[in-house]
């Protein structure tokens, strides 16, 4: 092989000192040369070869730019920015010699999908435990509303999804967020403060007048924000003079229900009144429908405090009771007039309604914390197999903490061992843990892993960022990606065949628990073929070998691949399905399949296998 790589090179060389075309070109047609020889390679792509495949994208595209990033930065490939469009650029300089029909295997770091068994953690669907879930607990648990190890969430969230979760199923899964603090709340009497009830300043110029709403009755002016201080809802019926107007600036309902106290407070401004106090009121109503001024029942508020009416100080009104309109809803109106003689400027900064606090809280500060919680047999319960990662978590982790998420810099596999020993101590051997967590690829993901308990460490069994080994062909356009799908049957998997025995030939096939069948001998509890005699039908199958066959070539692929097509950019299309047998003993087998006819009805047709 090396003399021909020689002459090859040389024949190269002189095509290159006849040639004046630029480089670019010459490439091309290199690209396009068949050297006659046929080859093989492996090849493991190393750090230059990411940088190589970048700067080559560049080249064929300039406006390529964020891809050639992705794969120069992550040094991975994923379903969008694949490894089936960019490899075939790097072969060509790794391998000239190479002719049509050659192939190669080279293995690559892949950003892949969640396992099909991992999905529903991933997808869960998520509820967080609203105020009134920390009711009914205990006095202080009801105003800390927060959980604590007197008062364990896993004890007191079910009862909460009973009430809120309409209609559950057996498996219904959900990621539960709630609020817990390591250290019990302890109310603190002395501490007591005003809770706010309602609350508008006018700061905001984006907001305007916020919770209000300004209405005109007469004349052309009206309420307006105005940027004084820090904001405030301005009203002047001057315009080159006096001008005759009746404009109302009304608040949205303020709920006093379930208060035993409530006090309003105004912080207002006026000036040029001159002594015309009947042109300045405020009102309370409980009545107002929101658009009917004149049909609603307006009652006048006395104010301890007003402006003196001749300047721009604004002046706190001292607290105006509210103990009438307790247990209702309450609309707050400030009604402007002006005439053609007299046009007062009103500027209201901020009205605040208030109640008194219980107390204030002695403890710690709550974290927010996600777990998994799954209907089963009537209940809610806790998944003990299944572990979200915490921003607590994150933090406590160290540098993950800066984003709360994993990522090429920062491999889940190089930290939640680490904490897995913390958050299960009491962990034996061969134990699982479902561990779902966030991590950074171009985007942020919501991922999941096994994690098993072995001789005293926590061992992933899936890896985000995998190694993975695929097959180029030398064709007449170049360097192809062979689509070839290979896979490992899952629970899932098998639990299909085990479907279509049920719907299609008897549900006597199948045991009591529904996961195992014995026409074609597919289990899915187990995950595996049970090969031994007695376990598919003899009748049907001279062999386990074509039981399995079938099972796989008829019922699985075409339920599980529909789609499937006989060629991929001009390449026959294969699926290796690797699976599990037991015979009294485990053993594992591969079989390989030709699509013979594309879908939506595919067929499948066994080439090589089981081997």
């Amino acid at each position: 092989m090396k003399m021909k790589r020689k002459l090859y090179y040389l024949t190269i060389i002189a095509f290159l000192l006849a040639s004046c075309n630029p480089m670019q070109d010459i490439e091309n047609e290199l690209e396009d040369m068949d050297t006659g020889y046929k080859g093989t390679f492996t090849h493991v792509l190393t750090s230059d070869d990411y940088s190589e495949i970048a700067d080559l994208a560049l080249a064929r595209d300039p406006a390529d730019t964020l891809n050639a990033a992705f794969i120069s930065s992550n040094e991975f490939f994923n379903e969008e920015v694949s490894a089936a469009t960019y490899v075939p650029l790097l072969i060509p300089g790794l391998y000239p010699a190479l002719g049509k029909e050659s192939s190669g295997m080279i293995t690559y770091n892949y950003n892949g999908e969640v396992p099909e068994d991992l999905t529903p953690y991933t997808q869960a669907a998520q509820y967080e435990i609203p105020e009134d879930g920390y009711k009914s607990i205990d006095q202080v648990i009801d105003f800390a509303k927060y959980y604590s190890p007197s008062y364990p969430p896993v004890i007191y969230i079910p009862g909460v999804l009973d009430t809120a979760i309409s209609a559950p199923e057996d498996g219904d899964l959900l990621l539960v967020e709630y609020l817990y603090s390591d250290v019990d709340p302890k109310i603190d009497f002395e501490s007591a403060t005003d809770v706010v009830v309602f609350l508008e300043g006018f700061t905001d110029e984006s907001n305007g007048l916020g919770q209000f709403t300004a209405t005109s009755v007469a004349g052309d002016q009206g309420w307006v924000w105005d940027k004084y201080g820090d904001g405030n809802a301005k009203m002047s019926g001057y315009s080159g003079g006096a001008v005759a107007n009746e404009d109302w600036l009304i608040s949205a309902p303020i709920d006093l229900s379930g208060l035993g106290e409530a006090t309003l407070n105004i912080s207002q401004a006026i000036n040029y009144l001159n002594g015309e106090w009947d042109q300045i009121k405020i009102y309370i109503s409980t009545d107002y429908n929101g658009s009917d001024i004149a049909g609603a029942t307006w009652e006048e508020v006395t104010v301890p405090n007003m402006p003196t009416g001749d300047t721009w100080d604004f002046v706190a009104s001292g607290d105006i009771d509210l103990a009438a309109y307790l247990g209702q809803d309450i609309t707050l109106a400030f009604k402007y007039l002006s005439s053609d003689t007299n046009a007062a400027t009103w500027e209201v900064a901020e009205v605040k309604v208030t109640t008194p606090g219980a107390a204030g809280i002695i403890g710690k500060a709550p974290e927010s914390y996600k777990d998994f919680y799954v209907y089963s047999k009537g209940e809610w319960m806790k998944e003990s197999g299944a572990y979200n990662v915490n921003a607590v978590d994150y933090d406590a982790m160290g540098s993950p903490g800066k984003y709360n998420n994993f990522s090429s810099s920062d491999k889940p596999g190089d930290y939640i061992p680490n904490m897995l020993k913390g958050r299960f101590p009491l962990a034996g051997q061969d134990q699982e843990v479902i561990v779902t967590y966030k991590y950074y690829a171009g985007r942020t993901l919501t991922l999941a892993s096994t994690y098993t308990y072995n001789n005293g460490g926590w061992e992933s069994s899936y890896d985000y960022v995998v190694a993975s080994t695929a097959q180029f062909l030398r064709g007449a356009s170049g360097w192809v990606f062979d689509p070839t799908v290979t896979f490992t049957m899952a629970s899932a998997d098998y639990q299909v065949i085990v479907d279509w025995v049920s719907e299609n030939k008897s549900p006597d096939y199948l045991d009591s628990y529904g996961t195992f069948e014995s026409y074609f001998g597919a289990g899915a509890y187990y995950v595996n073929f049970d090969v031994r005699a007695g376990n598919f039908e003899a009748d049907d199958f001279d062999s386990w070998e074509a039981a399995v066959e079938t099972a796989i070539g008829t019922v699985l692929l075409p339920a599980k691949f529909p789609g499937a097509t006989t060629q991929v950019n001009g390449v026959d299309m294969f699926y290796v399905v690797n699976f599990a047998t037991y015979s009294g003993a485990a053993g594992n087998y591969s079989m390989k399949f030709q699509v013979t006819k594309s879908g939506p009805a595919p067929e499948f047709t066994l080439l090589e296998g089981p081997y």
